[in-house]
């Protein structure tokens, strides 16, 4: 079964009750704001880092909270990037009195709400700094036909949306949802050993590279001695950089598969 396509077929769902344009162009703009953030906090803190030997506890704080701040602020524009790239130009989502329209300047879909066949909904539409990145509410649907939508805080009313839906489609709203970390399993802890053999890769590579004592003759005889450093410092900035990301990548894996025993237990063998 395919969705209702063309515009009498849509009118067949009834007349609009809401309708909620999703703002792709703020994802770009937070996308932006994240990178003025992390461009100069990375670069502070790489060069703190680099220039300062021996600093004190707070200086050493303050280099950290830098390189976080520009790793967070990295991570947000990669992720708003990504959510922009993937929304359609135009994108809104129609309630309609028998079904739900989502469309774009591509087109329109429609399905009557009895081929919803799963919803997940969460989060706090009103939580303003979190809905302006699209994290603060989450919405998922599912069709009979294999179709699956998602929409965030970046859509217009989006609480509005949500609550529609789950007075609409009874038939699926209450249906406990088991997450993809509550289905991994295994494959979780997998993940976080790959990342500790990465770390151990990384300390065994600057290990096999320590600093070394050059010695050169000059023209009038005398040997100057310098100091060459094992790793340059850009690849010692990379590998500082890995290092900590896998590190927090594999206590994530962890605490990740230790949360999903509960979800385990509820699907069926």
């Amino acid at each position: 079964m395919t969705a209702i396509e063309g515009a009498s077929a849509l009118d067949r769902l009834g007349p609009v009750l809401s309708r909620h344009p999703v703002d792709h162009r703020k994802r770009w703009v937070n996308a932006a704001w994240a990178l003025v953030v992390a461009v100069p906090a990375g670069w502070l803190g790489v060069w703190g880092a680099f220039t300062t030997s021996g600093g004190s506890a707070g200086g050493n704080r303050a280099i950290g909270l830098l390189i976080g701040l520009a790793l967070g602020a990295v991570w947000i524009a990669a992720v708003q990037i990504w959510r922009a790239l993937r929304g359609a130009p135009g994108e809104y989502f129609e309630v309609r009195e028998l079904g739900l329209v989502h469309g774009s300047r591509r087109g329109a879909d429609g399905w009557t709400w009895d081929r919803v066949t799963d919803l997940h909904i969460e989060g706090n539409a009103v939580n303003r700094l979190a809905t302006r990145l699209g994290n603060g509410y989450r919405v998922e649907i599912a069709f009979d036909d294999g179709r699956r939508l998602r929409t965030d805080g970046l859509a217009a009313y989006a609480g509005d949306l949500g609550r529609v839906l789950l007075a609409r489609c009874p038939q699926v709203a209450l249906r406990p949802r088991i997450p993809w970390w509550g289905k991994a399993g295994g494959r979780l802890l997998a993940l976080a050993a790959l990342c500790v053999l990465a770390i151990a890769g990384q300390v065994l590579y600057i290990a096999d590279h320590p600093d070394h004592e050059r010695s050169k003759r000059t023209a009038a005889g005398m040997t100057t001695v310098t100091d060459v450093p094992g790793i340059s410092e850009a690849g010692f900035a990379l590998l500082a950089c890995g290092l900590m990301i896998c590190f927090i990548a594999a206590i994530t894996f962890v605490i990740l598969f230790f949360r999903g025993r509960p979800y385990r237990r509820m699907s069926p063998r």
